[in-house]
């Protein structure tokens, strides 16, 4: 066995109320291998981050059970040296997607027990982290409408409702992008810096990325108007964005401003608005892939 103690850190909430019993499985399924088990249930914002924060010496493996949100607390302050295992059971589980992981607690201790791992890059944004796509403009207008009217657990359908709410309603602002320290000529209407070829768990970006080169990729949107939004659109759908006039860049950091406060989404949550200050972080997680 590659590991001796885990400590699996779940969202009782997630997928809707499975993740407790998806927690129980693995930490019976684990204990069989056999390996010393704990499971911490958090009950609020930053109960991850705190946890993770005092590990045991002895915790040699943190598993994540629940949703992309989940995995960002315990990436905050979980060391590089020790390897994350996640049950994806949130909304849109982009991470899991992207790897490939089981969604059964069965699934994932075969993972654990084989010991595979690929890195994993983490950023600093406006104090938050970010390891899938921070959005500045149109996508960060939807989050900003789902955080204001949502009341408890959100759906995929709540996503599609605040798509089409934004869609009807949104007004570009004029962004200056910085990337390493070098102005890219614009303006800018929209811009994505994603670690993850998987958009929203909906469309792939044709980035070619990495979840382990130091870099993230840098999307720019030159319009975001009703007619450029249907076009980028229509191009994410057959695998063609960016492309045309949306350009990409890679870097490890990217400032943004704006004519006026503009949404930012970091990850699917809702990050206030602009200015943006992004910095890939110089240490690089363990993830456990099948």
């Amino acid at each position: 066995m590659p590991f001796q103690r885990a400590l699996i850190v779940v969202n009782p909430i997630a997928g809707r109320g499975r993740a407790r019993k998806a927690a129980a499985a693995l930490r019976d399924g684990l204990s069989g291998l056999p390996m010393a088990v704990e499971v911490f249930e958090t009950s609020a914002r930053g109960d991850a981050s705190r946890r993770v924060g005092e590990l045991e010496p002895e915790v040699d493996l943190v598993v994540s059970v629940g949703g992309d949100g989940t995995l960002a607390e315990i990436l905050e302050t979980l060391p590089s040296e020790i390897p994350v295992a996640v049950l994806p059971l949130g909304t849109a589980n982009v991470l899991g997607t992207e790897v490939h992981l089981p969604r059964d607690a069965t699934g994932l201790v075969q993972v654990i027990a084989r010991g595979n791992s690929t890195g994993l890059n983490t950023a600093r944004v406006n104090g938050g982290i970010s390891f899938l796509v921070t959005g500045v403009g149109f996508d960060g207008a939807i989050v900003e409408n789902v955080e204001a009217r949502r009341r408890g657990p959100i759906t995929k359908l709540f996503y599609v409702r605040s798509v089409l709410r934004t869609f009807l309603r949104f007004r570009p602002s004029k962004l200056t992008v910085s990337i390493d320290g070098e102005e890219k000529p614009g303006p800018w209407a929209w811009v994505l810096v994603s670690n993850v070829r998987g958009y929203g768990g909906v469309v792939k970006l044709n980035t070619g990325n990495k979840l382990d080169d130091g870099l993230f990729e840098v999307i720019l949107f030159p319009r975001a108007d009703t007619l450029s939004l249907l076009g980028y659109a229509m191009r994410a759908l057959v695998g063609r964005l960016p492309g045309g006039s949306c350009k990409m860049v890679r870097a490890s950091s990217v400032q943004i401003e704006a004519d006026r406060p503009t949404p930012v989404q970091i990850d699917g949550d809702f990050a206030g608005h602009t200015p943006v200050e992004f910095e890939v972080r110089p240490q690089c997680h363990r993830l456990l892939i099948p």
